[in-house]
């Protein structure tokens, strides 16, 4: 068959305009969305008589409307920044909608590591500043509780090597903005068997876990079920990890009596495993869904993730199409019907 390119511009054009109908009822479907302000744009909703705090991205203003500025009526605020307005009590600020992330200290994050040298790992976390990993807040093989000596700073790389992607969670942060990161506890450490999913960190919410293993259960029958799983990890700064269940990725409490070189080659070699081929497809699709979820700016959470694996699923949409145009517009139908069903 074929297709002119009159016929190609027209459904390029129906194809436009239900996404952005399906744009348009998504923001206008939730009540209780917040307001959205551009630079320059003046924040509405404050109330002088109350009295306001301004916070970051915005700036006071008086308006020139025939008096001398200091009434009541002429107070207000300013956005300098395109974002979202939060109200604390009476705090109001600008909420950037693609900002560097700003660490906090317990947040949990992933980075990858640029640079080995003086007792420290130095990761990138998609702060303004690199994340530091100490050679004291990371588990020595083994488990051992001593000092650091000059052997471990020339074993840096049997733990953690260049270009390796490392989770932790922000123990400090310095006066520069730097992160002090460790990896003390057994959940935390080198990742394999997966990819590395870079979004805005704005769409990742603090939650209690961080960790998640998603169930594929229902779209694989069969005894070997939980084999399909896939496991996500949620960081803090927009870095998201997706691959196969690891476990703990530390020796186990029977392993920790055995001998040092040999807890090192396990931890090398526990995300070694090979990775079926119906497991290696479920990890796409799932990391596509992440994609298409910051594609069109929803927040990423396991439900929301799972959600779009199953319309991929149900609508027979391979891998590889999940970021097309009209994927994208069924996604977002199917928010703008749970926004009005809510």
């Amino acid at each position: 068959m074929v297709v002119s390119f009159r016929d190609a511009d027209a459904s390029t054009t129906r194809a436009f305009k239900r996404a952005k109908r399906a744009l348009e009822q998504c923001a206008t479907a939730s009540s209780s969305a917040r307001a959205f302000v551009s630079p320059g744009e003046r924040i509405p909703g404050i109330d002088s008589s109350e009295g306001f705090l301004r916070g970051h991205g915005t700036r006071p203003i008086a308006e020139d409307n025939g008096t001398d500025g200091d009434g009541d009526d002429d107070r207000g605020l300013v956005a300098t920044t395109a974002g979202v307005v939060e109200r604390v009590n009476k705090l109001v600020s600008v909420r950037a909608l693609k900002a560097r992330y700003a660490p906090e200290t317990g947040d949990v994050v992933l980075g990858r590591v640029k640079e080995i040298s003086g007792k420290r790992w130095i990761l990138d976390v998609n702060a303004r500043q690199n994340g530091v990993l100490q050679l004291s807040a990371v588990h020595l093989p083994g488990n051992v509780q001593r000092r650091r000596n000059d052997v471990d700073e020339l074993n840096m790389r049997m733990l953690y090597a260049e270009d390796d992607v490392v989770s932790a969670e922000v123990q400090s942060v310095y006066a520069d903005g730097a992160a002090a990161l460790h990896t003390r506890s057994l959940k935390y450490g080198c990742l394999k068997n997966g990819q590395l999913v870079r979004v805005t960190a704005n769409l990742v919410r603090r939650l209690p876990q961080h960790f998640h293993r998603l169930k594929m259960d229902e779209f694989h029958d069969g005894v070997a079920a939980e084999a399909n799983d896939v496991e996500i990890l949620l960081g803090c700064n927009g870095f998201i990890w997706v691959g196969a269940p690891s476990g703990a990725t530390a020796p186990r409490e029977s392993e920790i009596r055995r001998e040092p070189s040999d807890v090192v080659d396990e931890l090398r070699e526990l995300h070694g495993d090979e990775v079926s081929p119906v497991q290696r497809e479920n990890i796409s699709r799932v990391a596509n869904s992440v994609r298409a979820l910051a594609e069109l700016f929803l927040p990423i959470s396991p439900p929301a993730v799972m959600d779009v694996f199953k319309a991929s699923s149900e609508c027979g949409v391979a891998v590889r199409d999940m970021l097309s145009q009209g994927f994208l517009t069924r996604i977002l139908e199917r928010e703008f019907e749970k926004r009005v069903a809510d």
